[in-house]
Formats: structure tokens, sequence, C-alpha cells
């Protein structure tokens, strides 16, 4: 399967994902087995999941600014 995502929105998640010290595979693959794979299986909690992620650093507040978020728009 391919994903064609925007490139701000790709940039975006990529450095979400590496936030979390994972690639942007796992970290969609985590995001989509929890949004679709829910109701198959017991809901994790926001704590749950992001146990889930192998040593996960805090996302500092800069990296989710509204400029860092849309590089393109300020």
């Amino acid at each position: 399967m391919s994903l064609n995502l925007r490139p701000d929105l790709e940039e975006c998640l990529q450095g979400l994902a590496a936030a979390y010290g994972v690639s942007l595979e796992t970290f969609l693959q985590h995001v989509v087995e929890e949004r679709a794979g829910g109701a198959a299986r017991s809901r994790l909690s926001a704590e749950e999941w992001a146990d889930s992620f192998p040593n996960a650093p805090l996302i500092p507040d800069e990296a989710l600014g509204r400029e860092n978020l849309y590089p393109d728009r300020w």
C-alpha cells in the first residue's frame, strides 16, 4: 500500500514520528490501528498508546507551533 501525502503534512508527521523515536511507517501504523482497529480490540488509553512507543520523548511545545506545522504560511 502507498499513501500520497502533501509535502507539508508528510514533514509534520515525520517530525512527530521522530519525536517518538520511530519511523514514519511505524508511527502511522500505530495511528491507523488506534483509529480503525479499536473496534476489533480493546481500546488503549492515551497513556497506554504512548507507552507502546519505545523511548518516546516528550514533543517540545515549539514543535507543535503553527509556524512549524505550516512553515509555508508564515
